[in-house]
């Protein structure tokens, strides 16, 4: 009976995390076409999909369309679904995973389960009972509170504003060469030049970058994000910006960017 109670206090307390939590977002953005499936909306996956996420109060997107002017400006607005399929062929099992704009998975459900034939209906039913996970969360959104902004600083002397940008102008000169040594470390590491062309060779959830050699310069990780990849082992990510790809690594000071050649 303890332990019974004990699961149940678990499971309670679980629930009510992961609906705090994704009381936070506004958006879901699905896939226009799943991995597993050869075309949009076969077996009618896709339109179950935005019904149950839409029937719970999310705004559904597609990753294919222009985004609202606030999830453009902040793509941590959203979440970012997908399906891990396992199904066998006598069961239909299906799970869904949100993942946060980071790759972070927020949730991912118990699998869902079906033994009918007919795919359209054995996806439904599989979908329908993993998003039984989802309904238990009892969505409502609650955009983050924003912090406090603090007071304004007091009045500062002629002589303290002065010294103050000596000693800005002296760390930015500082900020620059650790940037400099940064780029420098790693295209070391990365053993290229930075207009050295990368070929992306497709791998499960992303691409491997190689070179000529052919060696793998670096593996990109689908972030949920069009044209956005988080680089694995790295904090960096490859996004794709006025129709060039260019590499973000952050470092303990500051943030490096440098353009990629990348053919697909």
């Amino acid at each position: 009976m303890k332990r019974f109670v004990a699961s149940v206090l678990f499971l309670f307390i679980t629930c009510s995390c992961f609906s705090q939590e994704l009381n936070n977002y506004k958006y879901v953005v699905i896939p226009y076409k799943f991995n597993f499936l050869k075309k949009h909306d076969k077996y009618r996956v896709n339109t179950v999909v935005r019904y149950l996420f839409k029937k719970e109060g999310f705004q559904v997107l597609y990753d294919t369309e222009d985004f609202p002017t606030d999830l453009s400006d902040d793509r941590c607005k959203a979440l970012y679904m997908d399906i891990n399929n396992e199904s066998s062929i006598f069961t239909t099992k299906m799970a869904i995973v949100l993942r946060d704009c980071a790759n972070k998975v927020v949730l991912e459900t118990p699998f869902g389960r079906s033994k009918i034939k007919a795919y359209e209906k054995a996806y439904n039913q599989a979908l329908r009972k993993a998003f039984e996970t989802v309904e238990a969360q009892n969505y409502s959104y609650d955009p983050k509170k924003k912090e406090e902004v603090p007071p304004p600083p007091p009045p500062i002397t002629v002589e303290e504003a002065q010294k103050k940008t000596e000693k800005e102008v002296e760390a930015s000169v500082i900020e620059m060469e650790d940037v400099s040594k940064e780029v420098e470390k790693f295209n070391k590491d990365a053993g290229k030049e930075a207009n050295t062309i990368l070929y992306a060779q497709p791998i499960k959830n992303g691409y491997q970058l190689v070179d000529k050699t052919p060696k793998v310069v670096m593996i990109l990780l689908k972030s949920g994000v069009p044209n956005v990849y988080i680089v694995k082992g790295q904090d960096a990510t490859v996004y794709k910006e006025d129709g060039k790809w260019f590499l973000s690594k952050t470092s303990d000071n500051s943030t490096v960017k440098m353009p990629l050649s990348i053919k697909f």
